[in-house]
């Protein structure tokens, strides 16, 4: 049945409704709502704090006087931007000589985060294992992880991964909104284990054959390289890397209860207190602790050839705006490096084609990518 059209009314100005009369509210609600009001305005000045502190970083400069060798130290110091950095410590490697060291409120056997750095460390265990025989650069990730086998990603070669070639995306996480409570807290935001890592992949679409930097790729290839030597990520990087390059002061925990207890946190480019990282299964993408001291064997090793795995080093294939990559590593006008970035700290290592190289390591989160240009300063000296 249909329902009659209404009579159509004759157009006339519309008519402003009269005012409603709020009846006044209870005194006990009053008394809630004025209390809400407070804890809203509270609220409110605390984001403005927080937004000032962000913005307004606590007391710029490397805290203390330089110490160590300090020519290096004030060498690395005017090569970085004004920004808050608690402390930091550097090494600069001479073919032929001892590492000179330097730092301001840190040495060359104070502990630092190295971040993503540790993917070069990664890039040599996986180089190490192709001479070992242990696996194929151009082998199949699905040949190795089983989960895999019939997602895209399991068609991605061992070496696409080294290189950054897996259009994979930066971010190692399914769900980054997820992890803002964590990341709010300033907590680790990697948290999955070996089957949330290869669960996340199998449901990623990769882009094979175009660079783009990745945190999840470099971790699968870490655990690839640790399940065909049919071991762990950190007792292969122990065994095969630290041992043999004498690294005792470097670690690489997996979980926070690896860490020893009083173990340094870093903070934040506010000055504010960060956790540690450790990331899980994550690890082989950035969670090696070490020192000046360590870095600056390491960063030796690779450039007279004599690491573990040094082939990583040699440059393979294209990245962005003109630079080269080799297995991770970074090629751009004259150097071979990498950096890397945690909650609470900042890292930078590379060496030239001379075979001198630099390693700046800090406990806040600022920059030091500028830390190259204390590279060539420091060469063009000697």
């Amino acid at each position: 049945m249909s329902t009659p059209a209404a009579s159509p009314q004759p157009p006339g100005p519309p008519q402003r409704p009269a005012p409603l009369e709020r009846p006044a509210p209870p005194p006990r609600l009053r008394a809630l709502l004025r209390s809400r009001r407070g804890m809203l305005a509270a609220a409110l000045a605390l984001a403005l704090v927080a937004a000032c502190a962000l913005a307004f970083p606590w007391p710029r400069g490397f805290r203390g006087a330089p110490a160590g060798d300090e020519s290096l130290a004030r060498s690395v110091q005017a090569a970085l931007p004004a920004g808050y950095r608690h402390s930091g410590a550097f090494a600069l490697v001479e073919d032929g000589s001892s590492p000179r060291f330097g730092g301001f409120g840190a040495d060359e056997h104070t502990v630092f985060e190295i971040g993503s750095v540790t993917k070069t460390f990664t890039a040599a265990l996986f180089a190490d294992a192709v001479r070992r025989g242990e696996v194929r650069a151009a082998q199949r990730l699905g040949s190795i992880f089983p989960e895999l086998r019939d997602a895209p990603a399991g068609e991605l070669t061992l070496e696409q991964l080294a290189e950054q070639q897996t259009g994979f995306p930066r971010r190692a996480d399914a769900a980054p909104l997820g992890q803002l409570p964590r990341t709010l807290a300033r907590l680790d935001p990697c948290t999955k284990d070996l089957a949330g890592v290869l669960a996340h992949a199998a449901q990623t679409q990769p882009d094979p054959g175009h660079y783009a930097y990745s945190n999840l790729g470099v971790a699968l290839l870490g655990q690839a390289v640790a399940r065909a030597a049919h071991t762990d990520y950190p007792a292969l990087v122990r065994a095969r890397l630290l041992e043999p390059l004498g690294m005792t002061e470097t670690t690489v925990p997996m979980r926070p209860a690896d860490l020893p207890a009083g173990s340094p946190h870093g903070y934040t480019a506010a000055g504010l207190p960060a956790g540690p990282w450790t990331l899980g299964a994550l690890a082989p993408a950035g969670s090696i602790r070490s020192t000046a001291h360590d870095m600056a064997l390491w960063v030796a090793a690779m450039a007279d050839g004599t690491a573990p795995g040094a082939a990583a080093a040699k440059e393979r294939a294209d990245a962005d705006d003109g630079a080269k990559i080799g297995y991770v590593w970074m090629h751009t006008d004259g150097l071979t490096w990498h950096n890397g970035a945690t909650g609470g700290y900042r890292s930078w290592a590379g060496f030239d084609a001379h075979g001198r190289g630099l390693v700046v390591l800090t406990d806040s989160a600022v920059s030091v990518d500028e830390a190259a240009d204390a590279l060539r300063e420091e060469g063009a000296d000697s």
